[in-house]
């Protein structure tokens, strides 16, 4: 027995697919839409096709979006901790330099560093690599109190800032910190050492 073939099986199919990768913060979502019109579809008939397909978008977007921020949500909101490799190691040459920078920036003699070093019970010769680090987040908090207002104040009548004063190279400074060789003309017995 024959059967009867329905209007959309003898009629010729046309088929579009379209495929996205849609990236929505970290993520991607990939979309794939086909759309099986008759050959002869009229505008109307593929303007509804389109019209649906970008409801559908538009809907599984909003939904992946909501997933989405609701597991960012879910996650703790602690920043990552920044772990020293062995913070009772002797202090390093890097952070006894950057002292040395900080020093300078600071404007401080060798006595005025030692002074502030022996206020924050810091033994500059002996200080390991988690005193120093504290050590240089304290010196870095008086820089930018030091640079906020010299900012305001040391504006010329053009409103520039000065000319930079040539510095001296870290290798010369590193004595005022200890470890590193003595600089050109500084005492032997000088505490600091």
């Amino acid at each position: 027995m024959a059967r009867s073939k329905t209007a959309t099986e003898q009629a010729p199919l046309v088929s579009r697919t379209y495929r996205a990768a849609i990236r929505l913060g970290e993520d991607f979502v990939t979309l794939e839409e086909t759309v099986v019109l008759p050959i002869d579809a009229t505008d109307e008939e593929i303007a509804q096709a389109v019209d649906l397909g970008w409801r559908i978008f538009a809907a599984q977007r909003a939904t992946a979006e909501q997933q989405i921020s609701d597991i960012r949500a879910g996650m703790p909101a602690v920043p990552p901790q920044i772990r020293m490799r062995e913070p009772d190691a002797p202090a390093s040459d890097k952070q006894r330099n950057y002292i040395a920078t900080l020093q300078e920036q600071l404007g401080w003699s060798g006595e005025q560093l030692a002074a502030y070093a022996q206020e924050q019970e810091i033994d500059l010769a002996g200080m390991t690599k988690g005193q120093a680090s504290a050590f240089i987040d304290g010196l870095k908090a008086l820089v930018g109190q030091a640079a906020e207002p010299a900012s305001r104040q040391d504006r010329g009548a053009n409103g520039r800032a000065p000319a930079a004063v040539p510095v001296e190279p870290a290798q010369a400074r590193r004595g005022a910190i200890g470890r590193a060789t003595v600089a050109a003309g500084q005492d032997r017995d000088d505490p600091l050492l």
